[in-house]
């Protein structure tokens, strides 16, 4: 295996993040030809272990694979390097929109945010729609997601997460045909490496049981916050998407941000190279911790992606033989059928709020057209953008 330095791996990533645009699967391909292909860093066999680990946790997966190969190359310092130049451009761009947004809002118009809202709209629904087709293929599934889609409405905040993910989890074990992965080559694991595996495991298991507690001591928004994004990234089945009702139940729902900051910071990071989930960088930025917008953006930052670096140390060593425990994929199939109703339940609580007129439904369509096909996303959302929003004004 070559032999890199920190610095080699940090430049090497960070070229990818800038260039990293078209969501999770073309970063995924991304990662492969040039770690694999064309410097035959990675083996094939090394890959498809972290890309099929990253692909059942919860986490951004992109970004979870670009942790496990730093890792894979130079260990733990390895990973954090990585994962530092993959997401800081996308990181520094949704900090810098947010402090920008702020000075601009006051001359941003109703019909801008309205827009902006249904643009948002259109990418959960083409969201929904992709994973309904993935996720959702036999009866039990669809009973799944209508039943998960009806619990948000009726349980209290921050508790229908886990129950979501419970469900799924159970009826996913119970319905699901499992079926054993493929036999990977054992690795021998030294008594250090378990240790550390172990205790990487009992940190992300934590701050469920220490912050609240800690919260409810000592009040704080710091922990508030804490808890809310580590609570989401620990939660986040099926992809960045994802993302988006779970942090708009922490934080528009109670009052913390403003939904129109909230969609627009949502609309932005659709454009932005890199993982989904610098959504938090701009969140963090307006979040009012501290003086520091920068500092804010940073804290929520590190939280939000804390718990995918913890999970993937925890289990990589394990990851041989922990596949072939058919149960886990089992259980991961109704997961999946579980988040597709978390985001049917979004597309009809947007969907009441934001269509107002029959022209807001032909432009979410037209949008929505425009995302199926080969067009890059952010020519999609821009240029859909101005031409409805120049109609608005007009009209």
């Amino acid at each position: 295996m070559i032999q890199l330095s920190y610095r080699q791996i940090f430049w090497l990533f960070l070229i990818l993040g800038c260039s990293a645009f078209g969501g999770p699967a073309a970063h995924l391909v991304l990662f492969y030809r040039r770690l694999v292909q064309d410097l035959n860093y990675i083996s094939e066999q090394q890959y498809s272990e972290i890309l099929a680990l990253a692909q059942i946790l919860p986490g951004p997966t992109s970004s979870q694979v670009g942790i496990g190969l730093g890792y894979s190359l130079k260990g733990y310092r390895g990973a954090l390097c990585a994962w530092l130049g993959f997401t800081l451009p996308a990181m520094l761009l949704m900090t810098l929109a947010a402090i920008l947004g702020v000075q601009l809002t006051p001359y941003l118009t109703g019909p801008f945010f309205h827009v902006i809202q249904l643009l948002v709209l259109s990418v959960v629904i083409w969201a929904f729609w992709q994973m309904l087709r993935s996720f959702c293929q036999t009866t039990w599934q669809y009973i799944i997601m209508l039943l998960a889609t009806m619990l948000i409405y009726v349980l209290p905040h921050g508790f229908n997460q886990i129950v979501l993910i419970g469900m799924g989890a159970i009826a996913g074990m119970y319905y699901a045909n499992p079926k054993t992965q493929p036999a990977q080559q054992q690795t021998l694991i030294c008594v250090q490496q378990r240790i550390k595996a172990r205790v990487c495991l009992i940190l992300f298991s934590l701050p469920f049981l220490l912050v609240p507690i800690l919260h409810w001591v000592y009040p704080s928004l710091w922990l508030e916050s804490f808890m809310a994004l580590y609570r989401t990234a620990s939660l986040v089945f099926g992809g960045g998407h994802v993302i988006l009702p779970l942090l708009q139940q922490e934080f528009v729902e109670t009052g913390i941000l403003a939904q129109p900051q909230f969609d627009l910071g949502y609309a932005l990071a659709q454009l932005m190279p890199g993982p989904l989930f610098s959504f938090a960088s701009y969140l963090g930025a307006l979040l009012p911790l501290s003086s520091s917008a920068v500092v804010n953006a940073i804290f929520a930052t590190v939280v939000i992606f804390l718990p995918s670096f913890l999970l993937m140390f925890g289990l990589l060593p394990f990851w041989s033989k922990l596949m072939q425990k058919p149960r886990l994929f089992a259980a991961l199939v109704g997961i999946n059928a579980a988040v597709v109703g978390l985001l049917l339940y979004l597309v009809l609580e947007m969907g009441q709020k934001y269509l107002s007129s029959v022209w807001d439904v032909i432009f979410v369509v037209v949008v929505i057209a425009l995302l199926r096909t080969k067009v890059p996303i952010w020519l999609s959302l821009i240029s859909s953008f101005v031409l409805y929003y120049a109609l608005l004004v007009l009209l």
